[in-house]
């Protein structure tokens, strides 16, 4: 069940719960992606991304330390682009508002769900 269709893409992730993470990672591999990285929150992501080559980013609006945005628009000036997963329903206003994030997921994230947003997110770049 895999889907190659935009190739195999090096995704860093970050969830501040680590049972979202290992599902999130399960499912992109599962999508014939490579998790390069899950972090526990935005400043561990950033630091990962600095080390790892990176495709794309799927992050957690809200977490501890750095929050999914603020990461996201650090990582937009390094050209990387993102997608922010959020269980907050007003999320879609976020996205409006913020040019780094290229589109969003709502939780809990599916893998069909994942697949249209790693699309629209390559698609953009």
């Amino acid at each position: 069940m895999t889907d190659n269709t935009a190739g195999s893409v090096r995704i860093a992730l970050a969830d501040d719960e680590p049972d979202l993470r290992t599902s999130m990672a399960r499912l992109l591999t599962l999508l014939g992606h490579h998790v390069v990285y899950a972090a526990a929150n935005g400043a561990e992501l950033l630091e990962a991304c600095s080390s790892h080559a990176v495709d794309l980013v799927i992050l957690d609006l809200d977490m501890p330390v750095m929050d999914g945005l603020t990461a996201a628009e650090e990582l937009a000036e390094r050209g990387i682009p993102a997608v922010l997963v959020s269980g907050h329903p007003d999320v879609q206003e976020v996205v409006l508002e913020h040019e780094p994030v290229v589109t969003r997921v709502m939780k809990p994230a599916t893998i069909d769900k994942l697949r249209d947003a790693i699309r629209v997110a390559l698609a953009r770049r």
